[in-house]
């Protein structure tokens, strides 16, 4: 097998993973998971989302292009993750319990759908974190609950 082909099988593997794992929750938690549409274009939408972010006291800390991977697949599909956070909520939730780590930073995921519609879509934080049964964790998730959905609210109207 050629460098080329085993590099390809690789980035298509991860591909596939990645998948995967965006939408492992997606079936299990169907109530915790909010999907708003947006008035805008795709990349409106996208812009939006980046400065609605900020506009909340949160960071974008991440960004995975979930449609470029897929291309690799010949899936062609816009579709791009933000994971959003603030480090000293971060510090605070952390501390309550280190296993908030699993859920956080927030992932938003931005998409244009079959009907040439673009998305946003978040699983609510105080879901998520809920399943920690920690009340100060709880707390900080409905806060969350509202920035994040502040975020939508303003990148999609």
């Amino acid at each position: 097998m050629t460098e080329e082909r085993m590099k390809r099988k690789l980035l298509m593997s991860l591909g596939i993973a990645v998948i995967g794992i965006a939408f492992s929750g997606l079936a299990m938690a169907q109530d915790s998971v909010v999907k708003v549409e947006s008035q805008h274009s795709f990349d409106q939408t996208v812009s939006q989302v980046k400065s609605a972010t900020s506009q909340n006291g949160l960071m974008v800390m991440g960004h995975l292009d979930q449609g470029k991977m897929l291309s690799m697949t010949g899936l062609q599909l816009k579709g791009e993750s933000f994971l959003v956070g603030n480090p000293n909520m971060g510090k605070k939730l952390f501390t309550a319990d280190p296993t908030v780590g699993v859920f956080v930073p927030i992932r938003i995921f931005v998409y244009e759908g079959s009907d040439g519609h673009t998305y946003v879509s978040y699983e609510k934080p105080s879901v998520a974190l809920g399943q920690l049964n920690n009340p100060q964790v709880s707390m900080m998730a409905k806060m969350l609950d509202m920035k994040i959905q502040g975020i939508a609210q303003a990148a999609t109207h």
